[in-house]
């Protein structure tokens, strides 16, 4: 301005902080250039967005730059107005950047110390690698996701952490050094060990999430969680341990599961594929794998291929899903007998049920010539509350015929039954 006047440093430092915590880190730390009013905002800004600096090519001088930055700043200065949003961090990185942070005797990448880092405090965590899934080649290294160091993350104020593109092994994955968490969601990622957290409500797991093969199952240990959602994960299916508050769940087994009963002998991806040979050191024990630990939710939407037998083995065990009051069965198909197997269990061992909602899949699943791993003891009703039954398809054929024919046989009276 002519007069001199900075009518932009005269503004309340709430609004600054608002105005600072939407730039990337490296541009909020410039500001301080601009004039005394200016020198120290940045440090008490509610939000904190490392994305990389432009044109830096070496990644040693970041990682020194976002440790200083994590130990210079005061987020307890920093004014909880403008929607009282809690102090937040936000990690993005480009692979061809990641690149030089892999080699040998490199310093840690700085998403290590993003929350044990003295005076970070932040209460939601976003780590992202920036790498789209389909334009990489999953066959070089520089396409797999960024491993996180094998070390605990301790933060006593994290309640959010979000992870896209990054690969978890044992140590990390161990949260109960982060009480205060109540949100995970991991997306694109690899998990080479069990999964725990005593104060976890909210679990998203989608996107390709790899579980990885090994002599033993991937645990996911979260007696207090709400909601989980398991429709995105590759590999083999992880144990669910028990869950007595579980509300709400998703689960999809897609073909991408390596618990596929096709044949005796070996697939494409290396490892056996018959149900009766895909038996590490924790199966075959009559241990659940999935149903026992979802055992207890309200809601659930339940999808699971034809050829995957985590499930259909399930089954034998005859968990009874006391609190079950919505169904959905996703892409379900009545000319599978696992599917078949699995809607006759559920319309045996759910006493509470009150909605059951059939999707049919578009495009019928072959026919699966699998051993019978359930067979009804009898032909007992259990939904006694049951109060509508729904079922979509996109076209009238002998699958539709079939379900008529399930419902006859279970004495389920037709004017619950709604066509769509």
């Amino acid at each position: 301005m002519a007069s001199g006047a900075d009518r932009i440093g005269a503004l309340p430092d709430e609004v600054l902080h608002h105005v600072l915590s939407f730039l990337p880190a490296h541009e909020a730390v410039w500001t301080c250039l601009l004039g005394r009013r200016w020198r120290h905002l940045w440090r008490s800004a509610p939000a904190l967005r490392v994305t990389g600096v432009r044109g830096c090519e070496d990644p040693r001088w970041f990682v020194r730059f976002v440790d200083n930055l994590l130990l210079c700043r005061h987020p307890r200065r920093a004014p909880r107005l403008l929607g009282h949003r809690p102090p937040r961090a936000r990690l993005r990185f480009q692979p061809d950047f990641l690149s030089g942070l892999r080699e040998p005797r490199q310093p840690v990448a700085p998403s290590r110390a993003a929350v044990p880092s003295s005076g970070a405090r932040a209460r939601v965590l976003r780590l992202s690698i920036s790498c789209h899934l389909y334009t990489i080649d999953w066959l070089d290294g520089d396409g797999m996701p960024f491993r996180l160091p094998d070390v605990p993350i301790i933060s006593q104020h994290l309640t959010r952490l979000h992870l896209d593109f990054v690969a978890l092994t044992s140590s990390a994955l161990d949260l109960s050094g982060c009480p205060a968490l109540v949100d995970l969601s991991l997306k694109r990622c690899e998990i080479f060990g069990n999964l725990s957290s005593p104060s976890l409500k909210h679990l998203t797991i989608t996107e390709e999430t790899g579980f990885q093969v090994g002599p033993f199952r991937v645990r996911i240990y979260a007696p207090n969680l709400v909601s989980l959602d398991l429709s995105g994960f590759t590999l083999r299916t992880p144990i669910l341990g028990s869950m007595p508050l579980l509300v709400s769940a998703t689960v999809k087994l897609t073909w991408w599961c390596s618990d596929i009963c096709e044949s005796t002998g070996y697939g494409d991806r290396g490892y056996p594929l018959c149900s009766c040979n895909v038996i590490g050191a924790d199966d075959g024990r009559g241990e659940s794998i999935l149903l026992k630990g979802l055992s207890d939710v309200t809601v659930l939407d339940l999808s699971v291929h034809s050829e995957v037998f985590a499930v259909n083995r399930d089954i034998k065990l005859n968990p009874t899903f006391w609190k079950l009051k919505t169904l959905l069965l996703s892409e379900w198909c009545p000319g599978s007998t696992p599917d078949l197997e699995l809607l006759t269990f559920f319309l045996q061992h759910s006493p509470v049920l009150e909605k059951l909602t059939i999707h049919i899949s578009k495009v019928p699943k072959p026919r699966v010539k699998i051993v019978r791993s359930y067979e009804p003891l009898d032909h007992s009703f259990a939904c006694t509350h049951l109060k509508a039954i729904v079922i979509k398809f996109e076209n009238v054929d002998l699958r539709v015929q079939r379900i008529f024919d399930i419902l006859i046989t279970y004495d389920i009276p037709l004017e619950l039954v709604n066509f769509q």
